[in-house]
């Protein structure tokens, strides 16, 4: 691989991650990468627009042209484009944020959201990650991926014997449901239904997901809710082919 190019992306990862502009030594410091290398990546990412340098602090930041990008290729997802006006449907009918995911490695990324106009509500970034196996979304892919695919995220949560076989106890119950749920999965007072979506392939890549605050989500809604995405999900899964 090219190392220029692998070294570049590592300093937009860096950047992307970062609250604040940063400095060209100390970001090349915490890379691992000389100070000259660093600002010759920098000021080419700032030639090309995606990096911009805020005056004479010398701490660069990236670009909006990063985002748009993405949007790009989050606009043209397959899934994405059958599945919004479903969750739009969905949400009508329980006025809660519906959320669209997509499995990468140990985590979901959210590539889609139609969001509750509650007060109090659950929401989610498009493009940001969680743990799978806190999420309900990821719990509900999860339990229909090959015994490797499992494996990959239980060593990612690093449980101990009593937790790996709970984990895998709950999912055998999704996978007799169709539906997983989440209680404080990656916030506290925020609970979750999901239902994976099939596309044709041996394993679900994406679902999508009711979420709101424990308050309205008692065990009892869950379980109606879970009906509910579930029946949104197989909508979905047959607008794909399946």
């Amino acid at each position: 691989m090219d190392s220029t190019s692998i070294k570049a992306l590592r300093v937009i990862e860096a950047l992307a991650a970062s609250d604040e502009p940063r400095g060209v030594a100390e970001l090349g410091r915490s890379l691992g990468l000389t100070k000259s290398n660093t600002f010759r990546i920098l000021s080419t990412l700032s030639g090309l627009g995606y990096a911009k340098s805020h005056g004479e602090s010398g701490r660069y930041s990236l670009t909006l042209n990063i985002w748009e990008q993405g949007m790009k290729v989050i606009d043209r997802h397959p899934v994405r484009r059958v599945a919004l006006p479903n969750m739009r449907m969905l949400h009508a009918n329980v006025t809660e944020t519906i959320l669209l995911t997509t499995l990468e490695s140990s985590d979901v990324l959210y590539i889609g959201k139609v969001e509750s106009e509650n007060p109090i509500r659950a929401s989610a970034r498009e493009g940001q990650r969680a743990p799978a196996w806190r999420t309900a979304s990821g719990r509900s892919m999860l339990a229909f991926h090959p015994k490797e695919d499992i494996e990959q995220v239980l060593s990612a949560a690093n449980f101990d014997d009593a937790e790996r076989a709970e984990f895998l106890e709950m999912l055998q119950r999704v996978r007799e449901r169709g539906f997983a749920t989440s209680v404080n999965g990656t916030r506290v007072g925020v609970n979750s239904v999901a239902a994976p979506l099939w596309s044709g392939e041996d394993a679900p890549w994406t679902s999508v997901s009711i979420s709101g605050p424990a308050e309205r989500f008692t065990a009892e809604r869950m379980d109606e809710l879970g009906i509910m995405v579930l029946n949104c999900a197989t909508r979905i899964s047959e607008s794909l082919g399946v």
